[in-house]
């Protein structure tokens, strides 16, 4: 592998915004000096993903990861290094050198390239028989009918999977290793290791994560059988996990970006029937309910989601579902958008243009109370007065959880108006409601402040342990530190990362006459020492040293540190004495653990 110029590097670096690229990825909000989102690399619901844009460096403060924008692509894709730089040079329309186009590939790529080649092919494959076959006519009949566009077939890569066994013989040609085939799921295998085409006489719509890749697929039979699924998913593989994908996920996040705003639909087609109507922020799940890890990548995009699901029965019920889990996982701002006539999304546009189905999504939002009370409204028969009590009795407790009084009478005055009941009346209940529910525990997750993370930093370290990262960061930050401590004789940190990044400032002291953090991450190179720095610097009580400071630590790992040392290797013998029954060695090191703690103690009171 090329080894890239440093002044390219640095090149491609001072020109990016870690912000700019972290931000495709993770919703960030300001909070004190820096950015806060949720970490792409673990789920959480409390945010403790960190950016800094003054040093252009990241770090998690649950995960430990942390590193400059490309440690970030790094982490995240599965990228080397170069394709890294790669990748942030493109998005600024840097020019590479050819030295670096083709610089390698990481294990985790290499590993999964294969299967996504073969997913990439496929796709090809089923596209152009739908296009340009005969076997295809029925399927481009079927979309001709649903009114999708050329320009959506080709955008969406729609295909068309025969009765035919074509998988077989595409693959053979191109020589595709057969433990490959049987690793993709495009194929179901028999006991005697022979595959057959999964997929048969389906629209065929590729499935692609978040990166644009395709990962999978999902067929849709074009004549209905009550012995077949109507929707057939590719299986669980290295690639595809249905729980973790969204459908159109890779446009629809960075259409959110400016709409900021996620439209949350309930099948393919009415994903594509969107997009053609040029709606480019809508989003499908790959099944009946959603899950926690889609809707831990929808809070990644926006807090704004807008769910717009069929009109009819079943449809309202998804609804219903869908906004009790985003309410139960975290905060959403949520709204509702309703098709008339219980029609989806897809058959709106059909009937009324793109411009119906535009207008509807832009205007026809409504507050998740509204839809609430509208289905709760449908579970009861009104006709019968026991049931009309019932449902204004819990309509009320819904009301209540509103915390602005005026929307309280609005809705109070519409549900007196409904059910012919006295507003008064309907006014005090929803009151008592309110009082019931200030003393009951709140079911929605309390927010925790991003701060949090920031305030438990110092407490994780002992004494030793934060002078030397206070001692650092002053260090790499200040020349006249760094020559005062540097020139002390015999001084090097206790701990290994510390001592190891120390060696390394060294070396890029010799050739950078200014520091910079992001800079001497990529001059650190090792992940887990870029994750320690990231740390470092993200810690604001390390972010400025006084000359007495410097000193004390200085004092702390010089003088404390040893003791410290001797004092574990003093309680490891002491206790090798227990076991052994040796009471005289044990008296003998009790009175040495007395002498060197009264040290360190004196030691601690002298530095305070």
């Amino acid at each position: 592998m090329p080894k890239l110029p440093e002044e390219f590097v640095e090149k491609v670096r001072t020109s990016t915004n870690i912000t700019d690229e972290v931000s495709k990825y993770v919703q960030l909000k300001k909070a004190g000096k820096n950015l806060f989102g949720l970490c792409p690399f673990h789920e959480e619901r409390t945010p403790s993903f960190s950016v800094n844009e003054e040093k252009q460096i990241f770090h998690c403060f649950s995960c430990g990861r942390g590193g400059n924008v490309f440690t970030f692509l790094m982490d995240l894709k599965g990228m080397s290094f170069p394709e890294a730089v790669e990748a942030v040079a493109k998005d600024d329309g840097i020019e590479l050198p050819t030295s670096i186009t083709n610089a390698g590939v990481s294990l985790h790529q290499q590993k999964q390239q294969p299967l996504i080649e073969a997913h990439q092919a496929a796709t090809q494959l089923y596209h152009h028989i739908l296009m340009n076959t005969k076997l295809g006519e029925a399927a481009r009949k079927y979309l001709a009918e649903r009114q999708v566009s050329a320009d959506m077939i080709e955008q969406f890569n729609l295909g068309f999977a025969p009765g035919d066994q074509v998988l077989q013989s595409f693959f053979a040609e191109r020589k595709t290793d057969y433990q490959t085939l049987r690793k993709t799921g495009l194929f179901i295998e028999d006991q005697d290791g022979n595959l057959k085409d999964r997929f048969a006489n389906r629209l065929m719509f590729p499935i692609k994560n978040a990166n644009g890749a395709v990962v999978g697929f999902s067929g849709r039979l074009l004549q209905i059988s009550d012995s077949l699924p109507k929707y057939l998913n590719s299986p669980e593989t290295e690639l595809f996990n249905k729980r973790r994908v969204l459908y159109n996920y890779d446009v629809a996040r960075k259409a959110a970006r400016k709409s900021q705003r996620l439209l949350l639909l309930e099948g393919f087609m009415d994903v594509i029937s969107a997009m053609q109507a040029g709606i480019d922020f809508g989003v499908a799940s790959m099944g009946t309910s959603l899950t926690e890890e889609q809707i831990y990548d929808l809070k990644r995009v926006t807090s704004n989601v807008d769910i717009c699901y069929d009109g009819d029965v079943p449809g309202q019920k998804a609804i219903n579902r869908a906004v009790s889990l985003l309410e139960q996982t975290t905060q959403f701002n949520i709204g509702v958008i309703q098709i008339p006539g219980g029609m989806d999304p897809d058959e709106y546009r059909r009937k009324y243009g793109a411009a119906g189905l535009q207008k509807i999504v832009k205007t026809g939002r409504e507050p998740v109370i509204k839809f609430r009370l509208r289905y709760l409204r449908s579970q009861f028969n009104l006709e019968q007065e026991t049931e009309k009590i019932e449902y204004a009795k819990q309509a009320t407790k819904l009301i209540a959880t509103l915390d602005s009084s005026v929307e309280r009478g609005v809705y109070l005055k519409d549900l007196a108006t409904d059910l012919d009941f006295d507003q008064a009346s309907l006014q005090e209940q929803c009151e008592q409601d309110r009082k019931r529910q200030r003393t009951e525990p709140r079911q929605l997750n309390h927010v925790v402040e991003v701060s949090e993370p920031l305030q438990r930093e110092q407490s994780r370290y002992s004494r030793v342990e934060n002078a030397e990262r206070q001692l650092l960061v002053a260090m790499l930050h200040d020349s006249n530190v760094w020559t005062r401590v540097i020139n002390q004789p015999d001084f090097s940190f206790v701990h290994d990362d510390y001592q190891q990044l120390y060696l390394f400032a060294q070396e890029f002291f010799r050739e950078h006459p200014n520091y910079q953090s992001a800079e001497f991450s990529n001059f650190v190179g090792e992940a887990h020492l870029q994750s320690v720095l990231a740390e470092l610097e993200m810690t604001p009580a390390y972010d400025h040293s006084s000359n007495q400071a410097v000193v004390d630590c200085v004092k702390i790992i010089q003088q404390d540190a040893p003791l410290v040392a001797q004092i574990k290797a003093i309680k490891h013998e002491f206790e090798v004495a227990q076991q052994t029954g040796n009471e005289l060695q044990q008296l003998k090191l009790a009175a040495d653990l007395i002498k060197l703690q009264q040290q360190l103690d004196q030691l601690k009171s002298t530095n305070d």
